[in-house]
């Protein structure tokens, strides 16, 4: 039996609508599922665990996006069940990193006859003592606020109607410029610290992509055991917002306000709290600690992209 995680409300409605024609192909195929499709995710978690706990469950399938995905982390990590994902979010930066097709169907396809993945997951420790697990890129920073802006604004259900999840991350960027302050971050790679002044964000990737498709870690794999941190520091805001376009590219890395680590071990700290976002959620504050763990998730994927 194969269950389904379904987020009706996911991309402006996108979820629901993708249900539809799963389950109509379902049904025409003759495959045993059962369904979990509560309002609240809060529910939706109890229920899963539930099930799982019931055993029988031969993969699980996500109708949704990031977020739905981020939020079930805790009961798939680990758990040894093939993992299935139907993109139908506002960023589906998961579907881009495993190259799963945008059709319900042909996703569907993947989930039904593909062959599982061993993927990484990334593991951040807050100052509270408390974990977080992240699938795609933990936000530190602006960017960070940006995903706070678009998560709680009303264009972003315009972007989402367009498949414009880019433009939303833009939006969010110009309204987040004039508040947020770039501060002194310290950042540990495996052991290493390097200071960097003026810094705007600090992001710490698992997958190339992350905001909709920005490029913002061209060279991250889930597959690998590492995780990339991409810093980007020492200009103004002006600035900040020429390099912007090139993220879409990944072609920011080759300029001098960007640099790029990567290890399996990364710390990011600053003498003030800054924001974290995790696949698009709230993580918390760092200073934080990350960790690549390997091999965590069994992902059913058409090929992984780095």
């Amino acid at each position: 039996m194969i269950l389904f995680i379904v987020n009706e409300r996911a991309g402006n409605g996108r979820g629901g609508r993708a249900w539809r024609i799963v389950e109509r192909e379902l049904r025409a195929r003759g495959t045993a599922y059962e369904v979990v499709a509560e309002r609240e995710e809060a529910e939706a978690f109890e229920k899963t665990k539930e099930i799982l706990k019931r055993g029988g469950v031969k993969a699980v399938a996500i109708i949704g996006g990031d977020g739905t995905l981020h939020g079930l982390l805790p009961l798939l990590a680990g758990s040894g069940i093939p993992l299935g994902l139907i993109p139908a979010g506002s960023g589906n930066d998961t579907a881009r990193a495993f190259g799963l097709p945008k059709s319900p169907t042909a996703a569907l396809d993947i989930v039904l006859t593909g062959k599982p993945r061993p993927a990484d997951l990334l593991s951040a420790r807050l100052s509270t003592g408390e974990s977080r697990l992240t699938l795609t890129a933990l936000a530190i920073g602006l960017d960070a606020a940006v995903a706070g802006d678009v998560n709680g604004s009303r264009y972003k259900r315009w972007c989402n109607r367009f498949g414009l999840g880019s433009l939303a991350y833009l939006i969010g960027l110009v309204r987040s410029l004039s508040r947020y302050k770039p501060r002194t971050v310290e950042v540990t790679v495996d052991g290493t610290t390097k200071a960097y002044e003026r810094v705007w964000l600090s992001a710490v990737s698992n997958v190339a992509n992350y905001g909709g498709g920005l490029r913002i870690s061209p060279g991250a794999r889930p597959d690998d055991g590492l995780l990339h941190v991409c810093v980007v520091h020492g200009c103004t805001a002006w600035q900040l917002l020429r390099v912007f376009p090139t993220i879409l590219n990944g072609s920011h890395v080759r300029t001098r306000y960007v640099s790029i680590l990567r290890g399996a071990e990364i710390s990011v700290s600053s003498a003030r709290p800054i924001p974290a976002f995790g696949d698009g959620e709230p993580a918390g504050e760092a200073p934080l600690d990350a960790s690549a763990l390997p091999g965590q998730l069994l992902f059913m994927a058409a090929g992984i992209s780095g």
